[in-house]
């Protein structure tokens, strides 16, 4: 079972990591230059890096389960 949870698409720390700093970087140029959301607190901006962290993971999970490579071949 844990080798099935290992090697699934649906569950990668990689990815988990990569969505977060992606997430990350941008909402702390947003704050610091540009200013699109009006990010005022701490839990704001967790609030936000949560939530967008969330999206990124989701939309990666569902192009990495379509892109799987075939086994027949």
């Amino acid at each position: 079972m844990l080798e099935f949870v290992r090697s699934s698409p649906l569950f990668s720390s990689l990815r988990l990591v990569l969505c977060l700093g992606l997430t990350v970087f941008v909402l702390t140029t947003d704050v610091l230059f540009i200013g699109f959301k009006d990010i005022q607190t701490t839990a704001e901006f967790a609030t936000e890096v949560v939530i967008h962290t969330l999206g990124f993971y989701g939309g990666y999970t569902i192009v990495a389960l379509f892109n799987r490579p075939s086994d027949s071949g």
